[in-house]
């Protein structure tokens, strides 16, 4: 009855693999072509944060994107590789738009925007987040609406991260406020 049980524990079919093939932390350091990337072993520090492990370089395969098409995985992604016959490969998939509460910081015009991420502390209240820089970012509604869709400086928005049609994609940052033409007589 054990060995019917033991298919079904994940740590222990992890050990099993594990046992036959290599596993070991990586660092994406560029993209060699297609779905390979050449990365770098890590570990963990003292302090649980990760550092490069020695000067050794692997090429990595990442399933999770086809190998006839430009990988997308950004340099500096953190992955767990594991040796499949002789071969690393690694499972990273295209990572899910990211939404944040940030602060208008200032205008630009024609929807453009300079934003600031904010964090709410334990009372409520809205500041700015450790380290956060101004990050440009644009008002849906105001290209849709126009100018009187303008927002003030100082708003509070919510902004998503999406990326754009380049290759490789950089990630855009957008929020939908409409004013509706509030300084219009």
């Amino acid at each position: 009855m054990e060995s019917l049980l033991r298919h079904y524990d994940a740590l222990e079919r992890w050990n099993q693999v594990s046992a036959q093939a290599g596993a070991q932390l990586v660092r994406i350091m560029s993209l060699a072509g297609g779905n390979r990337y050449i990365a770098r072993p890590i570990e963990l520090d003292d302090s649980g944060q990760t550092e490069l492990a020695g000067q050794e370089e692997l090429t990595v395969t990442n399933l999770a994107e086809p190998a006839d098409a430009a990988g997308l995985v950004a340099a500096g992604t953190d992955a767990l590789a594991i040796d499949v016959g002789g071969w690393w490969v690694v499972f990273i998939g295209q990572a899910g738009s990211s939404m944040f509460c940030a602060k208008v910081i200032s205008a630009a015009g024609s929807g453009q925007y300079l934003v600031r991420e904010q964090q709410l502390t334990a009372q409520g209240q809205v500041t700015d987040a450790p380290g956060a820089i101004d990050m440009p970012a644009t008002n849906l509604a105001e290209l849709s609406l126009g100018p009187g869709a303008a927002v003030d400086v100082g708003t509070v928005i919510l902004a998503t991260g999406i990326k754009d049609t380049a290759s490789p994609p950089t990630l855009r940052y957008v929020f939908h406020h409409p004013a509706y033409a509030k300084y219009l007589d």
